[in-house]
């Protein structure tokens, strides 16, 4: 649980430790799935359960995305997402990362889900921060403020 600034420093810090996994393929689907598992076994109660997908492709490992978003959204979880958008003449694989219709609406049709689900643009790897400020910020605002005790 995140209650304090040093708590969100801590946090920030193991974060940016920890190593980043790549195999070659995307797994979306399976990123949700590891995720649902870990909301599953928290050790605390959450009145919002929210699972945030970043990518710059498609998922082409794993089961379908589809299946998996669905299954959490059925939990009561929302999936937003940042997509990470690729010039064409800089993919190595095109129809991972600039798939029909754009990445943005493969991410809208196939990957958010719940209540209040939304996509945030990176407009390449280079804006990725930016954009991920936005996307917590806009998370944050759209919670509802918090319940105080009553006082006798």
């Amino acid at each position: 649980m995140i209650g304090s600034g040093g708590d969100a420093r801590g946090f920030g810090d193991r974060l940016v430790e920890a190593p980043r996994s790549f195999a070659g393929s995307t797994s979306i689907s399976g990123a949700i799935d590891f995720s649902v598992g870990q909301l599953e076994r928290a050790p605390f109660t959450a009145e919002r359960r929210v699972i945030d997908v970043s990518g710059d492709g498609n998922n082409n490992s794993g089961r379908t995305v589809t299946d998996a978003r669905d299954e959490a959204v059925a939990k009561s979880i929302t999936i937003n997402a940042l997509v990470i958008l690729m010039p064409l003449a800089e993919s190595f694989r095109p129809e991972h990362t600039n798939p029909p219709g754009g990445l943005e609406k493969y991410f809208q049709d196939n990957v958010i889900g719940g209540s209040g689900a939304f996509t945030v643009v990176a407009e390449g790897h280079e804006s990725f921060g930016r954009a991920l400020t936005k996307k917590l910020i806009r998370e944050i605002v759209g919670l509802p403020h918090p319940r105080l005790a009553a006082t006798d």
